[in-house]
């Protein structure tokens, strides 16, 4: 009986003992965790802080632009967003602190793309809008890009630079497809409309893919713009130039516009283009 009972609370000492040992285990893996989350939030806090400095400074260089030119500012700013947006957990962070400085952000139907956007502080009455994508590929993987580097012609400085307002997915194989559609304005009289399909393959990016058949012709924008009148309101011509599309019915509906000798006119009619096999025809 002794030795039956000394063996029993041999036991049941051996069993706390190991229990003890496994819960001050399992709170040390608790701690470390705890710890790396703490220092991950420290980081981004940095990060984030880092790049409300350096929007402070793109927006307070608008005076010197007017001075000298230099747009030197900005580029800082939009390369340190570039990286901030490709690093791990940068598609949950939201941000939040650029909206100080008006930079926005607008999500694809598939959120899968954000587009953070602002103007450029060094807009006049021609809007040049900067447009930098982030994409999150079927892998969780991040990458980045600058809209305006995707225009085929670098040195045409009149492209369109727009506010896009909807980016809505279509469906491709095995390339993945976006259309952007957006507004703008090539100067303080005349307001422009505009939609553009991206194509991602393999995280490469790319504007130039001939996509709209009107006509006989294919291309790879549409664009439609008129020149504001003097009896004109401009939000309601704005209005009247914007494309839209039907995700149901997978349409896109766009103005025509007249040239005529005294510029560029709506004429009030609008076409419609359906996208199947690949294209909008």
């Amino acid at each position: 009986m002794k030795l039956t009972g000394i063996l029993f609370f041999s036991l049941v000492f051996l069993l706390f003992s190991c229990e003890e040992k496994h819960d001050d285990k399992q709170q040390n893996t608790v701690q470390v965790i705890d710890s790396v989350k703490q220092n991950n939030k420290q980081t981004v806090s940095t990060e984030n802080d880092s790049l409300l400095k350096l929007a402070d400074k793109m927006v307070a260089s608008r005076e010197s632009y007017l001075n000298d030119g230099n747009t030197e500012a900005e580029e800082i700013f939009i390369k340190a967003l570039i990286a901030a947006l490709q690093k791990p957990d940068a598609f949950e962070n939201d941000f939040a602190g650029l909206k100080k400085y008006e930079i926005n952000v607008i999500t694809s139907d598939d959120h899968k793309i954000r587009l953070f956007y602002w103007l450029s502080p060094y807009s006049g009455s021609m809007w040049h809008v900067q447009n930098i994508i982030q994409y999150k590929d079927e892998k969780n993987v991040l990458n980045a890009v600058s809209f305006n580097s995707l225009y085929q012609d670098k040195n045409d400085e009149g492209s369109p630079t727009p506010f896009f307002d909807h980016i809505y997915t279509l469906n491709t194989s095995p390339q993945k497809t976006y259309l952007f559609t957006g507004y703008g304005q090539m100067s303080g009289t005349e307001p422009y409309s505009v939609s553009h399909v991206m194509v991602i393959d393999h995280s490469k990016f790319s504007i130039d893919k001939a996509l709209f058949k009107v006509g006989k012709s294919v291309k790879s924008e549409l664009f439609a713009s008129a020149d504001l009148k003097e009896d004109q309101d401009k939000e309601k011509l704005i209005a009247q130039l914007a494309i839209t599309y039907n995700p149901k019915d997978k349409t896109i509906s766009y103005p025509e516009v007249n040239e005529t000798k005294n510029g560029s006119v709506f004429n009030g009619k609008r076409d419609v283009l359906t996208f199947r096999d690949g294209m909008f025809k």
